[in-house]
């Protein structure tokens, strides 16, 4: 009798160990909130998996080299899509007019949804953005940073075709909170700080001698709809129509400044941006500057992402000495995008132990 309990429990230990191995990735926090996985599924192959909230499930696209696009669902990477591809593309629903400059269409290409946005070259705003609008799809085209940039799917001449982000842009931050309440909570908050500021240490780490300048960027509310959620609550740059680059030759640096986006006002751009003198506002007279000035938003960039709620007084006072840093009227004695990028993961993975 004995010996048949003893079987029987550890057949139940034996199936439980087995059941909890199966699913332990699932139950993990680290998880739901979009820890991301490699899964070799072939030796050829690499897979990035992420929690979707969408679809309250795992759901995984393969890592793909440059020239080449992987959608959440296929099964391995597809080169760039040509001319004669995007022809034969279906356009299903017109989501709207980004800044009235791009025609947006909502498509599919095989079973997999894309999106389509094509420059509306026949009124004025859309040939004034021209330049700027094919100087945006040059960069999705050679920066390949696909944790950072909207991922390309296809392009010809002043048509793009891109990937799919469900939850839109980061201007409906809290309507996507009301919609998917279970991550609403800090560590999801300040995720998309971290995601925010990894974005940027990306922009400027001078790759290929380039550092990449947001230049659209007047308001928040501005700057929060050039960036998409992604379905685990990170940030992808979707909007590059507006970006300056700052030449890095060594310890030199071509410097920019901002002006073909006329003049800026307010508190919310750098000291540095607004115009110095007095008389009217001269574009060409605009001292140049560097990509500090997108230092100096990080602080109201976090805050937004942090929200109004009193559970976040205690996280926005640890970062309070950071921000500071950021707000300083000497861009020089600003920190890098690299070191808020440290700090604020320091504070992040603190959130995450407690």
């Amino acid at each position: 009798m004995k010996s048949k309990w003893r079987r029987s429990l550890l057949v139940c230990i034996f199936m439980y160990l087995s059941l909890l191995c199966i699913f332990r990735d699932h139950l993990l926090p680290e998880n739901i909130f979009g820890t991301h996985k490699k899964l070799t599924i072939s030796p050829e192959q690499n897979f990035k998996c992420i929690w979707s909230v969408v679809e309250n499930r795992e759901i995984c696209k393969p890592v793909c080299n440059h020239g080449f696009f992987g959608l959440y669902g296929m099964a391995k990477c597809h080169p760039l899509l040509t001319c004669e591809d995007i022809e034969q593309l279906k356009f299903s629903e017109e989501i709207g007019h980004m800044g009235y400059v791009k025609e947006v269409w909502h498509s599919y290409w095989q079973k997999f949804p894309v999106v389509v946005k094509k420059l509306r070259t026949f009124d004025l705003a859309g040939e004034i953005a021209g330049p700027g609008y094919l100087q945006g799809i040059n960069l999705m085209k050679n920066f390949y940073k696909p944790s950072v940039l909207l991922q390309l799917v296809g392009h010809c001449n002043d048509t793009i075709v891109t990937e799919v982000h469900r939850l839109l842009d980061a201007r409906d931050l809290e309507i996507r909170f009301k919609e998917y309440p279970l991550y609403n909570t800090l560590q999801t908050r300040m995720q998309l700080c971290v995601s925010y500021v990894d974005i940027l240490r990306t922009l400027h780490s001078g790759h290929h001698g380039k550092i990449y300048v947001q230049c659209d960027a007047k308001n928040l509310q501005k700057l929060a709809g050039q960036f998409l959620f992604t379905e685990d609550f990170r940030l992808v740059l979707s909007d590059v129509d507006s970006m300056e680059t700052i030449l890095v030759n060594g310890t030199n640096r071509k410097l920019i400044k901002c002006s073909d986006w006329g003049e800026v006002k307010g508190y919310f751009p750098a000291p540095e941006e607004l115009w110095p003198y007095k008389g009217g506002y001269d574009a060409s007279k605009l001292p140049l500057y560097d990509e500090k000035i997108e230092i100096w938003k990080i602080p109201d960039m976090c805050l937004y992402f942090l929200g109004d709620d009193g559970s976040t007084l205690k996280l926005k006072r640890s970062l309070n000495d950071i921000h500071n840093q950021c707000k300083n009227r000497n861009p020089r004695k600003r920190p890098t995008a690299e070191q808020v990028y440290e700090t604020y993961l320091t504070i992040y993975q603190d959130i995450i132990k407690k």
